[in-house]
């Protein structure tokens, strides 16, 4: 099933069952929080469940264009992390209680999108003595009516009880997890690449008060709900791949990127994390700065130029290569990802984009050589673990750079694992 016909798919599900299907709001956060993007459904609808706003609609659906970076040194490195990704949701604000929202998502998972049953696993909050937290008994209750028990996992507070970043808002969850290489396992173990996390359904009921969790009177009716599911996580799984970076709107991307920079996807382990990495960011790129950020050191603009730089030194690092190339994907992934083509913006976003290839690797260079001069003023022919980590950041120098301008300049560098740690991409 096709990326746009899955999101079709779930907003008519919602729309028969009378949600309001909101748009996806715009990426940036104004809220004062110490939250600089939208990076889950939830954030827009927060302060609804605060009883901060006046509800309109209290059955909610969206499909929300999300930016997370929090994970984004596993972006690349793995299947199926992702920078720019977007969050299917729906949301119950005093309506529908967790039998419910169980009820919705059994329907949508195994009726419209026919996922077998005998591939998905669940897991449920398993209490916590010390925090006095009970155990989701109701979950498991209305989990049994339609699969399995010997499928249903209960798990400790660090599993399967979510708190919203920021807002203080929380409460047990249960998460479907889907096998999507389709073999029988004897034990189940959920650090398995091949179980995926598909939905996670939050019965929000507590607020977190000075680091307490504490029951929220508003909240006790249990008719508050928070859903989401990765629309690319699903693809992967409906369109029966490995890795979301397989799926049909990826594949535009990857082709680009092989043309410009002449290797090829699922050759070598390392042009994929190039390859994966490169595809990820540039949604990311193009959508920050279709909302008007530009590369700065301020805020957005310093999210948005980390994400650039990781792109370029990667793909320094694997093909020794600092020419300006990111602007060239840029109409691919206008194509993609927005519905109606801006020619005049698609031209800004690319010379902003170039500007900013070509401004890095001119710090870089200018870096090197500041750095240089710190060595030779200092008389350092030995750099361990403590010079490596100042130089980086003093310097803005990546370890692997370093070792090369430490082999040109006879200069000695230790080798420590750790160092690669304290300043990995």
């Amino acid at each position: 099933m096709k990326y746009n016909k899955i999101k079709k798919k779930f907003i008519y599900f919602f729309k028969k069952n009378n949600h309001k299907i909101l748009n996806s709001s715009r990426i940036i956060n104004k809220d004062n929080s110490k939250l600089l993007f939208i990076n889950s459904g939830i954030n827009i609808f927060k302060d609804l469940f605060l009883n901060n706003k006046k509800i309109k609609y209290n059955k909610i659906a969206n499909i929300q264009k999300c930016i997370r970076i929090n994970d984004i040194k596993s972006v690349g490195i793995d299947n199926y992390h992702h920078t720019y990704f977007e969050m299917l949701g729906n949301w119950s604000i005093g309506k529908y209680s967790i039998k419910k929202a169980i009820q919705y998502s059994w329907i949508l998972i195994t009726k419209i999108f026919k996922i077998s049953p005998k591939y998905i696993y669940i897991t449920i909050f398993k209490g916590d003595k010390k925090k006095l937290l009970k155990k989701d008994y109701k979950s498991y209750k209305y989990w049994k009516k339609f699969i399995n028990k010997k499928r249903i996992f209960f798990r400790n507070i660090k599993n399967n009880f979510w708190k919203i970043d920021n807002f203080n808002l929380c409460g047990p969850c249960t998460e479907i997890y889907i096998n999507i290489n389709k073999k029988k396992y004897k034990k189940i173990n959920f650090n398995n690449k091949n179980l995926i996390e598909l939905w996670n359904i939050v019965n929000i009921k507590y607020l977190v008060i000075k680091n307490k969790i504490v029951l929220n009177k508003n909240l006790l009716s249990n008719n508050y709900i928070d859903t989401g599911m990765g629309l690319e996580r699903l693809a992967m799984i409906l369109q029966n791949k490995k890795s979301t970076y397989d799926i049909d709107i990826f594949i535009p991307i990857i082709k680009k990127i092989e043309k410009i920079l002449k290797i090829k996807y699922n050759k070598n382990k390392k042009h994929d994390i190039l390859i994966k990495i490169l595809s990820d960011h540039i949604r990311s790129i193009c959508y920050i700065m279709y909302n008007k950020i530009y590369p700065n050191n301020n805020k957005y603009g310093y999210v948005l130029r980390k994400i650039i730089r990781r792109c370029l030194i990667y793909r320094y690092k694997i093909l020794n290569n600092k020419q300006p190339f990111l602007f060239k994907l840029v109409s691919t992934v206008y194509k993609i990802i927005f519905k109606k083509k801006n020619q005049d913006k698609i031209i800004l976003i690319k010379n902003k984009l170039k500007e900013e290839e070509i401004f890095y690797f001119i710090s870089i260079n200018k870096n090197i050589k500041l750095m240089l001069l710190y060595l030779k003023k200092n008389k350092i022919k030995y750099l361990n673990k403590d010079k490596i980590i100042y130089i980086y950041s003093t310097y803005g120098i990546y370890y692997f750079i370093l070792k090369k301008i430490s082999l040109k300049n006879k200069i000695k560098i230790d080798k420590f694992i750790e160092v690669k740690k304290d300043i990995e991409l």
